[in-house]
């Protein structure tokens, strides 16, 4: 196995942990809302999609937060 291939498939381990463990967090920080069925899944999407722009953001600062695609 390639030395890529080897940290590809270790970045692939920890996105999907930390995929895993941000819906578990989401659910638990999200359970007080008034929201079922199709709205819970779109908050649950909306806080997926705020939560994963700000740790890019954080990562990496340099880059313009505005240069972020939201559909929101």
């Amino acid at each position: 196995m390639s030395k890529m291939k080897e940290i590809d498939d270790i970045a692939q381990g920890i996105a999907d942990v930390t995929k895993e463990l941000m819906r578990d967090s989401i659910d638990w920080q999200i359970a007080n809302q008034k929201v079922t069925g199709d709205a819970y899944k779109e908050l649950h999407a909306y806080v997926m999609h705020l939560a994963i722009k700000k740790m890019y953001v954080d990562a990496y600062p340099e880059i313009e937060e505005n240069t972020w695609e939201d559909d929101w």
